[in-house]
């Protein structure tokens, strides 16, 4: 069981600890399949056991981890099914988000989407794909926040730590780091000329293939 560093400042200590084990759990050091004990983690973390239970229902609620009376608390694999549900779910907000914002009066301020797609760009540089998938976070993310719908951007949020666990598996492919900058760049060009059945277009391929790269990581990893 991997060891997890301890929390060295006091407060929140539950919040600190949600932050602890949510990024363990997306940066792959909570392994999913594997049931940990609380105790051991508050033991890991430095911190009682009150805080890590306030956590991980946090983390609960999220569908990051599921309880195991008696046993634990287990980090969620995935099925294709969840797979097929969650880029159900996106490609209903982030198809509508992209005919919003291209046809947006007056047009919208890309800068934020283009520093993000730079950032992207400098983490496949650099091999960081931790960082690689926080600035592919905060480009879709910001597409939503365009919008100027607070509860559009708000449903995106719930499901993101979700996103981010999944994108992570899919860039197991060889190669769709650089592929994902190439299709990012089409919508964003698309959006620049202000042609929202192009950028629906791009993001609806890039959402297909960015599926279709996390099912072949689970398929590979259920002999299929």
């Amino acid at each position: 069981m991997p060891k997890l560093k301890a929390i060295s400042q006091p407060l929140p200590l539950a919040k600190m600890a949600y932050e602890r084990l949510r990024d363990s759990i997306l940066h792959g050091q909570l392994v999913p399949g594997e049931v940990y004990n609380e105790m051991t983690l508050a033991k890991d973390l430095g911190i009682s056991r009150t805080p890590v239970r306030e956590a991980l229902l946090e983390l609960s609620a999220q569908g990051l981890v599921i309880f195991l009376p008696r046993k634990g608390v287990l980090v969620k694999h995935f099925t294709r099914k969840d797979v097929e549900e969650i880029f159900e779910l996106r490609r209903v907000i982030e198809l509508a988000a992209m005919e919003k914002v291209t046809g947006h009066e007056p047009p919208c301020d890309l800068s934020k989407l283009k520093k993000h797609l730079d950032d992207q760009r400098k983490a496949v540089v650099k091999r960081d794909f931790t960082g690689f998938m926080k600035a592919d976070r905060a480009f879709h993310a910001t597409f939503c926040d365009l919008t100027d719908n607070r509860r559009l951007s708000q449903i995106i949020e719930n499901i993101r730590d979700l996103i981010h666990f999944m994108g992570m598996q899919g860039l197991g492919t060889t190669g769709r780091a650089e592929v994902v900058i190439q299709e990012h760049e089409r919508v964003l060009k698309a959006v620049a000329q202000r042609d929202p059945i192009k950028a629906r277009k791009e993001m609806e391929h890039h959402l297909n293939l960015s599926k279709q790269a996390v099912l072949r990581y689970y398929d590979s990893k259920n002999g299929r």
